[in-house]
């Protein structure tokens, strides 16, 4: 049986296009339907069978860590990475890696989706990319930035902010991947999406996982 993943979830960001609703909290942290965002993930992966997760804190991370504590009360135990200025996805993984075991999954605090991430990892031993139809349209992005070789079951091509070249499928915003993978990361800011997706891509070793856009975000 292939070894259960620990998530890993970026929860540092802004939320600048909310505008005043994340004036005195960070994004994660936005209710929604009376519990903070984040909250709604946590409970998720606990009911899934998860009893660890990493969260990556950034702008007001003391404002998670003192909602949540040591994730007793959700099931989850809780381990904490907080960046000292922004660092970009990349900077924070890479902040994190003595924190990381050798396979992990890459979740983002902002995004909940009805999927089941125990069977993602069982379904890719290897690197995972999620991966939707991208449609014209769409208000959550502007263009697609994935290929893929469905019949391969490989993602072959990732390109952020090229609509020139009509991509068909939106990385979805979760994936699978191991703690070697964080090497490639330089130091300081820098984004773990692009550094490292369009590598793996080009080297075969991203496969993918074709999900719909069933999720809120």
């Amino acid at each position: 049986m292939t070894a259960v993943p620990l998530p890993v979830i970026l929860a540092g960001g802004l939320g600048t296009r909310l505008g005043t609703i994340c004036s005195d909290r960070p994004k994660p942290m936005v209710e929604v339907a009376g519990r903070p965002f984040l909250e709604h993930l946590l409970c998720q992966l606990a009911t899934q069978g998860f009893r660890q997760a990493l969260l990556l804190l950034g702008y007001r991370g003391d404002t998670i860590r003192a909602h949540f504590g040591n994730g007793e009360e959700l099931g989850v135990e809780l381990v904490y990475s907080q960046e000292p200025e922004p660092l970009g996805t990349g900077g924070a993984l890479r902040l994190a890696r003595h924190l990381i075991p050798e396979r992990f999954l890459l979740l983002y605090g902002d995004l909940y989706r009805n999927l089941d991430y125990m069977a993602l990892a069982q379904r890719h031993p290897g690197a995972c990319l999620g991966v939707y139809p991208y449609v014209a349209g769409l208000h959550t992005i502007a263009c697609g930035n994935v290929d893929a070789d469905l019949n391969a079951g490989r993602v072959t091509r990732y390109l952020k902010n090229r609509p020139e070249m009509l991509l068909p499928y939106v990385d979805a915003g979760f994936g699978l991947f191991h703690r070697h993978h964080l090497d490639a990361l330089p130091e300081g800011k820098s984004s773990f999406e692009e550094t490292l997706y369009g590598r793996l891509a080009e080297g075969g070793e991203l496969a993918l996982e074709l999900v719909d856009r069933n999720f809120y975000r």
